[in-house]
């Protein structure tokens, strides 16, 4: 049967042709009968643009799967995406001594709305959408038959499903159920790992290589992790000869949780303080304390979800900013965080802008995290260092 066409009403063939895989609402005419998860092509005034994946109730109405207008986006196509994101991470050398990648990130593998996590033997699988459920549901076989022959070892399959269960319990086995608790590498640090119920797939992989940058630097601090989760940066700031480490974190089952990964990392438990405390009350504390750090990083959960939140999104980054630098020793470093792609870098460094502040370094997301040169959107994850005068 031939299949559906969808109008693209605004001049978008130059933007989809150098890589830009979404179209919003504003650019389509209205949808006629497409359900979430229709495979159509896109056409404008010239013809033909792409096959897209519909999803006709979001904002992100289109995704472009393919490039070619009349491509079969088959269980064989998904297969070949699959392995082709599979070898790239199997040829990564930032990835060498890591049993915790990104082995499918969605649009810059050509794979829309479609994360694969991988931890040791097993595969965590999140949906972006309800179109991206209906698509990728049915060809999961063979993504996972992909990932495979491109090298990943897979005996297990979680599916957390759709991206708002990301930090919520619940999912299905589609490989054998995965353990309780699965530990993970990532150079010298182990981590153990709830892929279940724990934050995004169940570890913040993407700040892998920011992680080591603060192991590069903590030689002789004392370091503040704020915001701390179960312990990136304070277990690579340890291996990195921090002399005191202290972890913040409002949730108490992420600080116990620091622990253990402290024990499996073969590291001492004396030198590192762990508080589950709500992050402006532990800066007030420290404050009145009169307590400071050489090395300060502050890594928040997204504050601005939608486009709508940026204004209070970015008043909670300056109160953030003021309230870390009033407990940063002069001479020190400062590092800052954000994982919403509605703040941009330029955002974060008027926030921070100070005579007493010199940007060392700026970062995004882990190698396994590639961004498309024309998908700005895909630069999701800031990471900030400065020195503090």
């Amino acid at each position: 049967m031939p299949r559906a066409t969808w109008r693209v009403t605004k001049p978008l063939r130059d933007a989809i042709a150098s890589g830009h895989p979404w179209i919003y609402d504003r650019a389509l005419a209205p949808p006629k009968d497409l359900r979430a998860g229709d495979v159509v092509t896109a056409v404008d005034e010239r013809g033909p643009l792409a096959t897209v994946l519909a999803d006709p109730t979001s904002p992100i109405r289109a995704r472009v799967l393919d490039l070619d207008p009349a491509a079969i986006c088959d269980g064989r196509w998904a297969r070949n995406r699959a392995e082709r994101a599979a070898r790239w991470r199997t040829r990564d050398p930032l990835l060498v001594g890591c049993t915790g990648r990104r082995l499918v990130h969605g649009e810059a593998d050509g794979c829309p709305g479609l994360v694969i996590d991988q931890y040791a033997d097993t595969a965590v699988i999140v949906f972006d959408g309800p179109a991206a459920t209906a698509f990728w549901r049915a060809r999961l076989d063979d993504v996972l038959a992909g990932l495979e022959r491109g090298g990943a070892e897979l005996h297990h399959a979680w599916l957390r499903g759709d991206r708002k269960l990301r930090g919520a319990a619940g999912g299905e086995a589609v490989r054998g159920a995965p353990p309780a608790e699965i530990v993970i590498a990532e150079d010298e640090a182990r981590f153990a790992v709830d892929v279940r119920s724990g934050q995004k797939t169940g570890f913040f992989l993407d700040q892998r290589d920011n992680r080591r940058t603060i192991r590069r630097h903590a030689a002789g601090l004392s370091v503040l992790n704020v915001f701390c989760y179960t312990g990136g940066f304070s277990l690579h700031a340890a291996l990195g000869g921090a002399t005191r480490v202290t972890s913040i974190d409002l949730a108490a089952p992420a600080i116990a949780a620091i622990e253990r990964n402290l024990v499996l990392s073969n590291l001492p438990t004396d030198i590192h303080e762990r508080v589950a405390i709500d992050a402006f009350e532990f800066f007030s504390q420290a404050v009145a304390a009169k307590r400071r750090w050489d090395l300060v990083i502050v890594d928040p959960p997204s504050f601005a979800p939608s486009e709508k939140a940026r204004p209070a999104a970015l008043k909670a980054y300056r109160r953030l900013v003021d309230a870390a630098l009033e407990v940063t020793q002069p001479g020190g470093y400062f590092a800052l965080a954000s994982c919403s792609s509605h703040i941009n870098e330029a955002d974060l460094l008027t926030i921070a802008a100070r005579p007493t502040l010199r940007l060392r370094l700026s970062a995004g997301a882990a190698s396994d995290h590639p961004v498309l040169p024309a998908f700005s959107e895909g630069a999701y994850l800031k990471f900030l260092l400065f020195d503090v005068g």
